[in-house]
């Protein structure tokens, strides 16, 4: 490549890395196509390890505050699903996954380590991960401000209309069939 060339092709990019180098990440501000013509959104938990003393009750209450936290100014109703509904792979439905789990600590409290991500069957892949992982102090019958904290942040990661640091998306009208 002649001189001349490689500063003309130096100048033609130069724009465009600097603007590059130069631009601030910021929020998506469209829904991702899980919530376009969503009309519900269910709840379903998984806590570990599964010999975990009252595993199930304790599963149940974490999944009943993470419908509490989610239905809060929800525009479409929230309910808690269990494996094997129906409506788990219904068209309008999306679906709020919950991962858990209680890992012993030496010397302290156990840790609740937490994971959130949205799932519609219906809907095109276009979201590989979720929320933030986070992991808070255990709390007796899974409730406390740091587990409601946690809860909060990962769902305003995750629900459109969720209060986010550029303010809430509004959820896309339903299609009509």
């Amino acid at each position: 490549m002649s001189r001349k060339r490689g500063i003309a092709a130096w100048a033609y990019a130069a724009p465009f890395l600097i603007a590059m180098v130069a631009a601030r990440p910021s929020m998506a501000s469209t829904p991702t196509p899980t919530w376009d013509g969503a009309r519900l959104l269910g709840v379903q938990c998984l806590l570990a390890p599964d010999d975990l003393a009252d595993r199930r009750r304790l599963q149940g209450l974490l999944c009943e505050r993470v419908r509490a936290l989610a239905a809060d100014k929800a525009p479409i109703p929230v309910t808690i699903l269990q494996p094997g509904d129906p409506r788990l792979i219904e068209d309008d439905t999306a679906v709020l996954l919950i991962h858990a789990s209680v890992q012993p600590q030496s010397g302290g409290k156990p840790l609740l380590v937490l994971a959130a991500r949205s799932f519609r069957a219906t809907a095109a892949p276009s979201e590989l991960f979720g929320a933030t992982p986070r992991a808070v102090p255990m709390a007796p019958d899974v409730r406390g401000p740091q587990i409601d904290a946690a809860l909060n942040a990962a769902l305003a990661e995750i629900l459109p209309w969720r209060v986010r640091p550029h303010g809430p998306r509004p959820l896309p009208p339903p299609r009509r069939p």
